[in-house]
């Protein structure tokens, strides 16, 4: 193992002689909890555990989570220092975490700076208004389906239950939030969720007129796996819970899973080309919200060109429509209608032209929307969170940059500001926008793919953004039925988190614009993820939460953390420069497509429910 010289100053400057006691070896969950924390005591030569820590480490030279440290801790940051005059050494947020110190230190101050960042002027409407939302939003959502907890469970339909069977002992390959478990009840089950409460919010709007009988709204489900080789039974689980589980009166469904969307992508592109199809819905999260942007493309040229925008929700989102008319006077289709700059354009603070060809709302709690629809889903943190405890927390506290944030843009009560910060089950775009910027979540993005997607259209003077929707809220309900999957997707989720800053870091440097630039443009919530002590920070977090979270923890993570590592080295860069190309050519060659056997509408067709 390789002497870690300048680590070990920064590493006492995180673990304080008070955390000791919370590290003992005896009291380990594991023996992953355990190597975890030998790695800490073996800097500190009096503790009591100090000898059977290097002897634990010196029986493991080749374990995975030493690798992972070895490469983390050795990194360029001999010239990082700490300032050990400041005024709060509970945290370390001035190196690693800047943008949650201003927040914590001066609350109300960044959330005026948050909205003078924000502020547009020279606002100018669409030239292209929203008339009919029914007719001219295509709306979106995706699937996320894992398998089931339990393969003996009742809850399998039957038509899937003996083919499921060959997955008892099949590795995952894609980390979700809370994916839908195919032993799911009724009562956790997103899909019936989520239908069914948009299903009313429509029969809503049509006793308010807005949807005349027969007419329904049009909404694209993507279906993505966790485990390669589900997809066909995927795509039948949601094919059966929609038909015998739900009467849906007011919504047109149409299923894409890899396989449709090869078929699309091979009628695009007839012929060998060097992109490997990018188009598609497995895989991390930036391939499937990316997918779902471009299908209005497809559709506007070759099912109905009179639809020019898309909506995208999550289906663990509703649109309570009673409180909506209470508390704004309008049911959401007439709030869409109301949207009037998106599509617009406007200057920023900064003189730089804005096209606002993307909307962006709002979430609200469920616990939350009686008191007031305009309550923010994230709450600033609790002070206890990181002061007394050893938590990683003392070292990196995004959530405070994101309270503020959420309290400063999405619960603004006016239209005349852009939208930086934006929440994916919430988020539209407008088919010219797509058509004139070709804006992508890069495939490799896997968490917060919704402000990545903006990324790719940054220009020095002119740029794409989202507009504010005021009044567009939607009611946040996962906690109400999806608890158990939650829970078991726990660790994934935070090891998405991990590499999510070590994604957006490499990020932003592979980006044309200078990396200070775009940290810049994009303070303070989605800039904190971006780093250039990314391998040092996700080592730390990784390092402590690893000494109580254990096995299931350590173990996926030092996997999933090294190839991250390994691919932001050596083809990230690469890999943007090409799906950049990509979705440029995707554009142009869709523009001038010629579907004169009407192929490529028959597999859009072939999608219906």
């Amino acid at each position: 193992m390789q002497q870690f010289d300048h680590f070990e100053k920064i590493l006492k400057n995180v673990f304080f002689e008070k955390d000791l006691s919370s590290l003992s070896l005896k009291n380990s969950s594991d023996n992953f909890s355990k190597l975890c924390r030998a790695f800490v005591i073996k800097f500190y030569n009096n503790n009591k555990d100090y000898n059977e820590s290097v002897s634990i480490l010196n029986s493991l030279v080749d374990n995975l989570t030493l690798t992972l440290f070895d490469k983390f801790f050795n990194s360029d940051y001999q010239k990082l220092t700490f300032n050990q005059n400041r005024k709060n050494k509970d945290h370390i947020w001035d190196i690693l975490c800047p943008e949650a110190l201003e927040a914590f230190n001066r609350p109300e101050e960044t959330k005026d700076k948050i909205l003078s960042k924000r502020k547009l002027t020279n606002l100018k409407e669409s030239k292209n208004s929203l008339k009919n939302p029914t007719k001219e939003i295509l709306f979106l959502s995706n699937v996320l389906i894992t398998t089931p907890f339990d393969y003996l469970s009742s809850n399998i339909p039957v038509e899937i239950r003996d083919e499921l069977q060959k997955f008892k002992n099949v590795k995952q390959s894609f980390w979700y939030d809370h994916p839908i478990p195919l032993d799911a009840t009724i009562n956790e089950n997103e899909i019936i969720y989520g239908l069914k409460n948009l299903d009313e919010a429509m029969a809503f709007e049509a006793k308010r007129n807005n949807l005349k009988t027969p007419d329904k709204i049009k909404l694209i489900l993507s279906v993505s796996v966790t485990h390669n080789g589900l997809e066909k039974i995927a795509l039948e689980y949601v094919k059966l819970i929609i038909k015998k589980s739900l009467n849906l009166k007011f919504i047109e469904i149409y299923l894409f899973d890899e396989d449709i969307c090869n078929k699309i992508y091979s009628a695009i592109f007839p012929k060998n080309d060097n992109f490997n199809n990018l188009l598609g819905v497995n895989g991390n999260y930036g391939r499937h919200y990316t997918f779902l942007k471009y299908i209005l493309l497809i559709w506007n040229k070759v099912i109905n060109t009179d639809f020019r925008y898309s909506f995208k929700i999550d289906l663990d989102q509703v649109f309570d429509q009673k409180i909506l008319l209470k508390s704004t006077g309008s049911s959401i289709l007439e709030i869409f209608k109301n949207q009037k700059f998106w599509g617009g354009t406007a200057t920023d603070f900064d003189g730089r032209r804005v096209d606002l060809g993307m909307l962006a709302g709002a979430l609200v709690n469920k616990n939350d929307i009686y008191k007031d629809l305009f309550t923010p889903d994230v709450q600033r943190p609790k002070i206890k969170n990181f002061a007394s405890d050893l938590l990683s927390k003392r070292i990196f506290c995004p959530e405070w940059p994101q309270s503020l944030s959420t309290e400063a843009e999405l619960m603004y009560r006016s239209d005349d500001i852009q939208r930086i910060h934006v929440t994916g089950g919430t988020t539209g775009i407008t088919v010219e926008s797509l058509k004139r910027w070709a804006p992508f979540t890069p495939s490799f993005v896997n968490r917060a793919e919704d402000q990545a997607f903006v990324i790719s259209s940054i220009n020095q003077n002119e740029y794409l953004s989202h507009c504010h929707a005021k009044n567009l809220i939607m009611r946040h309900d996962k906690h109400a039925f999806a608890q158990k999957s939650i829970e078991m997707s726990k660790f994934g989720k935070e090891i998405g988190n991990l590499e999510r800053i070590l994604i957006f870091s490499n990020y932003f440097e592979a980006h044309e614009l200078d990396f200070e630039v775009l940290k810049e443009h994009f303070w303070p919530f989605t800039s904190v993820f971006s780093t250039k002590y990314a391998e040092l920070l996700v080592g730390l977090v990784f390092l402590i939460d690893g000494c109580f979270n254990g096995e299931q923890y350590v173990s996926l993570g030092s996997k999933r953390l090294l190839n991250t590592q390994e691919f932001c080295k050596t083809k990230l860069h690469n890999q943007y420069k090409t799906e950049k190309q990509f979705w440029r050519e995707f554009v142009d060659r869709l523009e001038v497509f010629n579907d004169k056997s009407n192929a490529l509408k028959s597999i859009i067709n072939s999608a219906k429910v």
